[in-house]
């Protein structure tokens, strides 16, 4: 993918995120809520999916445990006319600020490192901030996966 494309797709990610609004899970789980919400026992969700109501209240546990696989939460969802949606979201609703980040940190890492051994030879950088913000500059345009690489410069 060309260096335009990336940064474009992260652009396009961007403005969907900041479309987005999530709240955050009940307590009691969303499988629970909603098959209350909809005065479901246990025993219908048990009936369709071919499981125990006991089953059907592990996996309602499963869910506030985080440890229910998509798949079964999809199927429960269907049983009650619903459907499963899920994503992953930067922190800050940004990828492009995750890149400006990782960014800074590596030219902060290898102008340090330049630096350190130049000062050896009595030379050093002479406005290392400046140097961080072009590196950077060049990183998060770049968008190289070399960028999440910790062992390489």
């Amino acid at each position: 993918m060309t260096k335009k494309l990336k940064q474009i797709q992260l652009t396009n990610l961007d403005k969907r995120f900041n479309q987005m609004r999530f709240e955050p899970k009940p307590k009691s789980g969303w499988i629970k809520t909603i098959r209350e919400a909809l005065s479901m026992p246990l025993a219908f969700p048990a009936k369709k999916l071919k499981i125990s109501q006991p089953s059907v209240a592990r996996l309602e546990k499963n869910e506030i445990d985080e440890s229910i696989t998509l798949k079964s939460l999809r199927q429960l969802a269907a049983v009650m006319n619903c459907e499963l949606h899920y994503a992953i979201i930067p922190h800050q609703k940004s990828l492009k600020k995750i890149v400006e980040k990782r960014s800074e940190q590596k030219a902060r890492s290898i102008v340090n490192d330049v630096n350190n051994t130049m000062s050896l030879e009595d030379q050093k950088i002479k406005d290392p901030k400046r140097s961080v913000k072009f590196l950077a500059k060049e990183f998060a345009e770049d968008l190289k996966k070399s960028l999440w690489h910790d062992d390489e410069n």
